[in-house]
């Protein structure tokens, strides 16, 4: 019986040690095959700036709007930020941007904002848009000889896809590099068009920036919340550890978890006072 007990105390730390050693070799692997396979997220913000929308009211009167000679109910122009603050570069991405079934993209451009330099549309894509504009020539001269000429119902299809839809090729994409996608759309329901965008890359994923200010507002109750626990756990620690200071101790503490509100106050009584001497 000693002599099993003396080979178990023997074998023991190594058996232990190998059971560590290959369980943390366990979880470095798994954590960096994740790693590996995280995908990237690339944020991206949309602008909306109206242009202008026409309108028929006994207020205002009748407003018409027109764009390159032909009568619109609204036009809008759009901005598209795209951010890469991630730590990875790429290259050759594909953006995908399409609008709803009620609105037109009458023109567009890109560019990287860093450098200005432009970002063209994806190739196959261009030369679809080439086509359709050439073929929709054409049927125009049809229609202005003969009046009983009716598009062709394929090239109607041609043409409404490519008024809705753009595909972008990125070349390069850098970290901590920003590119801004710009398109004119028009609404024939006189609402503001609704934009959708896409990538179409392994291991990204497109999301929408948030607004600056509700992050800031998100980090500074956070920051509060966390600084708060903390400082109310140390609190605690010293009242026990020194019982014989638990009144000054407690009243620091409060005073600890008072400080912003008793900054706002007498912020608001320097600035109140500040104002009444004006």
């Amino acid at each position: 019986m000693n002599e099993i007990i003396d080979f178990l105390k023997e074998i023991a730390p190594t058996t232990i040690s190998l059971i560590v050693t290959s369980i943390i070799s366990l979880s470095i692997g798994i954590y960096l095959e994740k790693f590996k396979n995280k995908l990237t997220f690339l944020k991206y913000k949309i602008l909306f700036h109206p242009l202008a929308t026409s309108n028929n009211n006994d207020y205002w009167g009748n407003i018409e709007v027109y764009y390159n000679g032909n009568k619109t109910n609204h036009l809008n122009f759009i901005t598209i930020y795209l951010n890469n603050d991630s730590n990875r570069d790429f290259k050759d991405l594909y953006i995908d941007l399409w609008v709803d079934a009620n609105s037109n993209i009458q023109s567009q451009n890109a560019y990287y904002l860093d450098s200005g330099k432009p970002i063209l549309l994806e190739q196959e894509h261009y030369k679809g848009l080439v086509n359709v504009i050439e073929k929709n020539k054409k049927d125009l001269k049809h229609r202005q000889e003969n009046p009983d000429y009716i598009t062709p119902e394929n090239l109607q299809t041609e043409i409404s896809y490519y008024q809705k839809n753009q595909k972008y090729h990125i070349p390069v994409f850098n970290r901590n590099s920003e590119i801004s996608l710009n398109v004119l759309v028009e609404n024939s329901q006189t609402n503001t068009p609704k934009v959708n965008i896409d990538i179409k890359h392994t291991g990204i994923k497109l999301i929408e920036e948030e607004d600056k200010y509700v992050m800031e507002k998100r980090l500074g109750v956070t920051t509060i919340i966390y600084g708060l626990i903390v400082f109310i756990l140390v609190t605690v620690f010293l009242g026990i550890k020194y019982p014989n200071s638990l009144f000054p101790i407690v009243t620091i503490g409060i005073v600890g978890l008072l400080n912003l509100f008793i900054g706002l106050l007498i912020s608001k009584i320097i600035q109140f006072t500040r104002n009444y001497l004006k």
